[in-house]
């Protein structure tokens, strides 16, 4: 499988969660993916480089939907 595993826990934001869940299908490529797993935003990689990708596109995404929270 991949050699590199991160999982950030989002406290159950089911706003945040909805959006990762979406986001998980278009993230996905041989050198890594992106899923939730029990509450968990959950990013795999076969190298750092790939890693740190999937954390720049997870806190991207997290940045943007904070900042469309506060418009809610």
């Amino acid at each position: 499988m991949y050699m590199y595993k991160l999982e950030i826990d989002i406290n159950n934001d089911i706003f945040i969660l909805k959006i990762f869940e979406i986001l998980e299908k278009e993230v996905r490529f041989p050198r890594g993916c992106l899923y939730v797993k029990d509450g968990k935003i959950v990013a795999e990689a076969a190298d750092a480089s790939s890693l740190r990708s999937l954390v720049h596109t997870i806190f991207r995404a997290m940045y943007i939907a904070e900042s469309v929270a506060v418009f809610r």
